[in-house]
């Protein structure tokens, strides 16, 4: 799931950039211009130069809308089924715009901001690409600190970059692997013991 937002994410912000360049006058054919890290280069991490980069900072359970039961309650085939409660989280996500000409990084960094001002919300409406299970995608804004924004980048071990930081929320992840049924009782019978039907049959002979 954590792909699909991805490259949903990826999807639009080349969308934008392309329609907000061609609209203003330039552009040469559809550009791609956000890009993923490759594997490899991780470690060190390696920023491809003239483009914009997100990077998954954080993963953070969203445990206000948790559920308190342990289980949740569902009806499959007729039965009441035991499964896991739902796991809500939110990610973290760095965008990083990295172009030889440093006009040009800022340049693209207003433009993430403008692209999720424009659609703040991501749903099935707007975004028919939208996996079925993800009800919406909201894009929040976050200012870090100028201490946590260090440690993000000594973290990452590379230079700072023009950058700017969104939460992605809501993503809930359903158990669908658990099958197992409650017990049903569909009738009790409970049977007098011998001896007080032995009682009742002697009383009913003195009658």
């Amino acid at each position: 799931m954590f792909d699909e937002v991805f490259v949903l994410i990826k999807n639009k912000l080349n969308s934008f950039f392309n329609s907000y360049i061609e609209n203003n006058g330039g552009g040469n054919g559809f550009q791609e211009y956000v890009a993923f890290l490759e594997g490899e280069k991780i470690d060190p991490l390696v920023i491809q130069v003239n483009k914009v980069t997100p990077i998954l900072v954080n993963i953070e359970e969203e445990k206000v809308l948790r559920m308190n039961d342990r289980y949740e309650g569902s009806l499959r085939n007729g039965k009441r089924t035991d499964i896991n409660p739902s796991i809500r989280v939110n990610m973290l996500i760095l965008f990083v715009s990295k172009f030889s000409n440093y006009e040009q990084s800022l340049k693209f960094l207003s433009l993430i901001i403008k692209c999720f001002q424009n659609t703040p919300v991501f749903n099935h409406e707007n975004t028919p690409t939208l996996n079925p299970e993800i009800e919406r995608l909201r894009m929040e804004l976050i200012t870090l600190p100028i201490n946590q924004q260090n440690e993000l980048w000594n973290a990452l071990r590379t230079n700072y970059h023009p950058s700017v930081v969104y939460k992605v929320n809501l993503l809930v992840f359903h158990d669908d692997l658990s099958e197992q049924d409650y017990y049903e009782v569909e009738e009790i019978i409970v049977k007098p013991p011998i001896h007080l039907n032995t009682e009742n049959n002697g009383n009913n002979s003195n009658l």
